[in-house]
């Protein structure tokens, strides 16, 4: 790996490091520097990003052209800026936007400009799997030193569950090595992430377990084994931690359920009021209220008004989200380029093709979880999911397959191309 690293040219050996430490900083949020006091955005981290995407174009600039996924990124930067712009208060939203847009579009694009080839896309499974172990050990760390797996980490626990999902690309790279001792510390790391998940008393504990039985779907005979012993090992630790899941997550009175519901119907009544550019990322929307009727029978307009002002400027939804905060033409733009990657993904999966020498169920596994995560929470507002969710669907971009086989190292690719199997 040393000697595929030194024969990069010197642009080449900054865009990585670049790309490394925007990874790092967003994993441990280390520098964590405030650019703006009282700006709840992470204008940091999005610049940081910002930074990173813009010396990769520089150094590509002469293998660059006007495509339709350029296309698509142009309008959607450009209607999330006049969505700032038209909102009441522009300046949180347009800082808002800026790290939605450095980090989506940012790590799109470092998925499919700089992680293009088998050897490249090797590194990043060992970068993800150097970030999630950082990861695990803040989480490990803060709920044995202080009682709270999210304390060192400095996160919510969405955003950091969802992160060791999309971190999970690394150890699920190993689970298809032919090394029995490599498989093993993959499915390790697997353990271990499920179970800093579960003390974080979040219902996504339950993800995994309906994932990696999707996988045993798309995997052939010769993993079936792999994978059914994944499945019973995520099922007997279900139960073990089965008393972390508090009652109040299925509760139908409960806020974290009244909340979500509600903002079906309330997101839809913002969105048809400024159905075109939205409301505004963030912007208040207590002010949507004064002509709305609830909905749900289990919450009074008091009680969803107190949780609205500067708590909750978010639907718990990231589609709703954006459907009344960017407008209708951008909600529709996102989700059916996201729909038309997954459906190229299932693709692969179905006939069997692997994505820079990997196999695509380990794409599927982080992808398919953060989709479905993101209908309880706006992942994407958060800087450090939304790269690492984007630069999975651009990697998935690249025209890099070939028949399902094992991993691939940087000692064994020649030239870019798949010319040997592990």
């Amino acid at each position: 790996m040393l000697e595929w690293l030194a024969e990069l040219k010197r642009s080449e050996k900054v865009v990585w490091i670049l790309f490394s430490f925007t990874c790092f900083q967003l994993v441990t949020k280390f520098p964590n520097i405030t650019l703006i006091p009282g700006e709840r955005a992470k204008v940091f981290s999005g610049i940081l990003c910002l930074i990173t995407f813009l010396y990769l174009l520089l150094i590509k600039k002469d293998s660059l052209h006007l495509d339709r996924e350029w296309g698509v990124c142009i309008i959607l930067a450009l209607l999330c800026v006049c969505s700032g712009i038209a909102s009441g208060e522009p300046t949180s939203p347009l800082w808002r936007g800026l790290t939605v847009l450095s980090s989506g579009i940012g790590g799109f694009w470092c998925g499919r400009l700089l992680l293009n080839t088998p050897s490249r896309i090797f590194l990043f499974s060992k970068l993800c799997l150097i970030l999630l172990t950082l990861l695990l050990l803040l989480g490990i760390g803060g709920y044995f030193l202080y009682g709270n797996v999210l304390h060192l980490a400095d996160i919510h626990k969405h955003p950091f569950n969802n992160l060791i999902l999309l971190l999970s690309f690394g150890p699920l790279s190993l689970l298809f090595r032919d090394d029995r001792r490599v498989k093993i510390i993959g499915i390790f790391f697997l353990l271990v992430s499920y179970y800093v998940m579960s003390l974080s008393f979040d219902p996504i504990i339950w993800f995994p377990p309906l994932l990696v039985v999707g996988a045993m779907v798309f995997t052939n005979k010769r993993r079936k084994g792999t994978v059914f012993f994944i499945t019973l090992a995520v099922f007997l630790a279900s139960t073990i931690h089965l008393y972390q899941v508090p009652g109040l997550f299925f509760n139908k009175e409960d806020i974290s359920i009244w909340f979500r519901v509600e903002n079906f119907f309330f997101s839809t009544h913002m969105a048809l009021q400024k159905p075109l550019l939205g409301i505004g990322l963030v912007a208040p929307r207590l002010e949507y209220l004064e002509d709305y009727e609830i909905v749900y029978p289990y919450v009074t307009k008091e009680q969803f008004a107190e949780v609205i002002p500067e708590i909750n400027r978010s639907s718990e939804n990231q589609f709703l989200t954006f459907m009344c905060d960017l407008g209708f033409p951008f909600v529709l733009l996102y989700s059916f380029s996201v729909v038309m990657l997954y459906t190229r993904l299932l693709r692969y999966l179905r006939q069997g093709k692997s994505i820079g020498m990997i196999h695509p169920v380990v794409f599927w596994v982080p992808i398919t979880g953060t989709l479905i995560h993101l209908q309880f929470y706006d992942g994407l507002l958060q800087p450090q999911p939304c790269w690492f969710f984007h630069i999975l669907l651009g990697m998935i971009s690249v025209q890099n397959v070939a028949p399902t086989g094992q991993n691939l190292s940087p000692e064994d690719e020649k030239q870019g191309s798949p010319t040997a199997y592990v």
